[in-house]
């Protein structure tokens, strides 16, 4: 059997796969991707190898953020590879009785990675897998790619690609193209570990981001071979700068009788994750991709010139993000408390160092010691929301007593509800 060759060198463990997904608006999606992995490739070189994969085959742009590809039209990318997979799946040579897995190993070992992966950076390491090759053929394969068939063929061809990658990449980074499709699919429920989810004001993108999420999450849950956990973290893309327009989009307009994306978004993630309340107050403070005049805004690998870490720009944007994604921390964890147990980790690592300070390690059993405390913790914070909706109801019933009205959606009723 031949063997794989990513010159890439292996991470020191297993990686994770983030898609990158917008219903519609290519432009911010691949721009947020590119900023990010700018950023993770320029935190530790030797820990974190970053790929990007431009897996929009119907429009493919990504390499545009990245000057020195813009006259490489030649390079393979993710359509000649599984074209290389679907030729092998038809090879009759293939080994007998093979059980999903191994025929996927199978598979994928012949392949000649470096073929279809190119670094793009020699000052840090980040590389690039394109679309495919930009030749006259390319439109009609691309069309041609049966998506469907290669999952029907080996169910397991997707999960153990994405694996073979996390070998070698601290970070893959999907740029997932729009709408729903088997392609879609692929990158959002079979792939990530994590996805990221852009949606502008248009009630569309929105709801068709929903139905991606939701649908993602059911497979996960439905299929036992795919019972993995998988994180959504929402971003929104304002079009109009003004902050009356972005308050407004994201609380609702009661008058106009707009429902506000927020309470929209906090509702998915308690049906998807089964919780009974979530609250994305500290989340959505620090995240949100301006969309105006995006293309062409950041500077190439995520490298910030002055001026572009202003509160609204794209480069801390996606860093806000990145507190967030890259330790895997929900969405609906306040900026706090993860600052809190990224520190509280940091500290254990050096309370490991038998040279480390007595501080360090008393430091280091406080900070776990209270982390562990944090189920106790939300369970009074609930506590105290249920409280205060009790005192709400009380003081909503008073100017009924006073004018000795009867109460009929009284304080029996709304503690019902609680």
């Amino acid at each position: 059997m031949d063997t794989n060759r990513i010159t890439a060198a292996p991470a020191p463990q297993a990686g994770q796969v983030t898609t990158f997904y917008s219903f519609d608006g290519a432009g911010p999606r691949s721009l947020a991707l590119a900023i990010a992995a700018g950023l993770l490739a320029g935190r530790d070189a030797a820990r974190a190898p970053v790929l990007m994969i431009d897996w929009d085959l119907e429009a493919p742009g990504l390499h545009q953020h990245f000057p020195r590809t813009h006259e490489e039209r030649t390079r393979a990318g993710v359509l000649e590879l599984f074209e290389a997979c679907r030729d092998r799946l038809r090879d009759g040579s293939r080994p007998q009785g093979e059980d999903a897995e191994a025929l996927a190993a199978h598979v994928l070992d012949g392949l000649d990675w470096d073929a279809y992966i190119e670094r793009i950076d020699d000052s840090r390491p980040l590389y690039l897998m394109r679309a495919g090759r930009m030749d006259d053929s390319y439109g009609e394969r691309a069309d041609g790619l049966d998506w469907d068939a290669l999952f029907c063929a080996c169910p397991a061809l997707f999960r153990t690609f994405a694996a073979h990658l996390t070998q070698r990449f601290g970070h893959v980074l999907i740029d997932c193209r729009g709408g729903r499709s088997a392609a879609t699919s692929v990158c959002t429920a079979l792939l990530p570990d994590k996805m990221v989810g852009l949606f502008t004001p248009d009630p569309r993108s929105l709801e068709g981001l929903h139905g991606v999420v939701a649908r993602a999450l059911e497979y996960r849950c439905s299929h036992e071979d795919e019972q993995r956990p998988l994180l959504f973290y929402p971003v929104p893309a304002p079009v109009d700068a003004c902050t009356d327009a972005r308050l407004r989009w994201r609380f609702g307009d009661a008058q106009r009788g707009h429902a506000g994306y927020q309470p929209q978004l906090e509702k998915l993630l308690c049906e998807c994750y089964g919780l009974c309340s979530v609250s994305l107050d500290s989340y959505l403070d620090e995240v949100m991709l301006p969309q105006v005049g995006l293309v062409g805004m950041a500077p190439p690998l995520g490298r910030a010139h002055p001026g572009e870490r202003e509160r609204l720009g794209p480069v801390r944007s996606i860093d806000a993000l990145l507190e967030w994604v890259e330790q895997g921390h929900f969405p609906w964890r306040p900026l706090a408390e993860v600052r809190l147990v990224e520190a509280v980790e940091a500290l254990r690592t050096r309370a490991g160092d038998p040279h480390a300070p007595a501080l360090v390690r008393e430091l280091a059993r406080l900070g776990h010691a209270y982390l562990g405390q944090q189920g106790e913790l939300e369970a009074a914070r609930r506590i105290e929301q249920h409280l205060i909706a009790i005192e709400a109801g009380l003081h909503a019933m008073e100017p009924l007593r006073r004018h000795g009205e009867p109460a009929g959606d009284g304080l029996d009723d709304r503690v019902s509800r609680l």
